[in-house]
Order: structure tokens, then sequence, then C-alpha cells
């Protein structure tokens, strides 16, 4: 997995608007998702770290089905990352 984490996104590109809508939303919500998770990871020194799709859900106030959707790695409850030196590098835009 490499870091920053990246959105699984859909690719709808039809020509039904209430379709390509819905897409839109998806990925606008799939791309708030990686952001927080990759702000959490960049401000937490720990070299590995998990994150439990409830968690980020609440934070955001979606649903963990919406979360799990989101994030293209990780597992039915979450997502543990190792943070390598280059990863942190990767993650310099998400520190506070």
């Amino acid at each position: 997995m490499q870091l920053p984490l990246q959105p699984r996104l859909s690719d709808y590109r039809g020509s039904d608007p209430k379709k390509r809508r819905k897409a839109d939303e998806h990925n606008a919500m799939a791309q708030r998702v990686v952001d927080h998770i990759n702000t959490l990871i960049a401000n937490d020194q720990a070299a590995m770290q998990q994150y439990l799709w409830y968690s980020v859900a609440r934070d955001l106030k979606l649903t963990v089905e919406q979360v799990e959707s989101a994030v293209m790695y990780g597992g039915h409850n979450g997502i543990t990352v190792g943070v390598s030196e280059e990863g942190r590098r990767a993650l310099a835009a998400y520190k506070k």
C-alpha cells in the first residue's frame, strides 16, 4: 500500500444524469474520507497505525458502509498502515 491513501472512485461516465450525480457525490465523499485518514496518519508518529471504519464514520458523520466503500485498501472493519520515512514525506501536505 502506498501513501497517501487514494479514494476508491466511481468511474461512471454514462449519459444518465442521476447516475452521474450519484457517482460525483460518491467521489467527493471518498476524497473527503481519504483526506481525513491521511491527515490522521500524517499527524501520528507511530510506525504502525490502525483506523477503524466506525471511528472514521463517526468523525465524518457518514455510515460505516460509506467509509468502507471510499478507501482503496483495508479490510472489513478498518485499515492498518505501516508508515515509513518515505510515506511520511508523501504525507507532508496533510501535516498540521
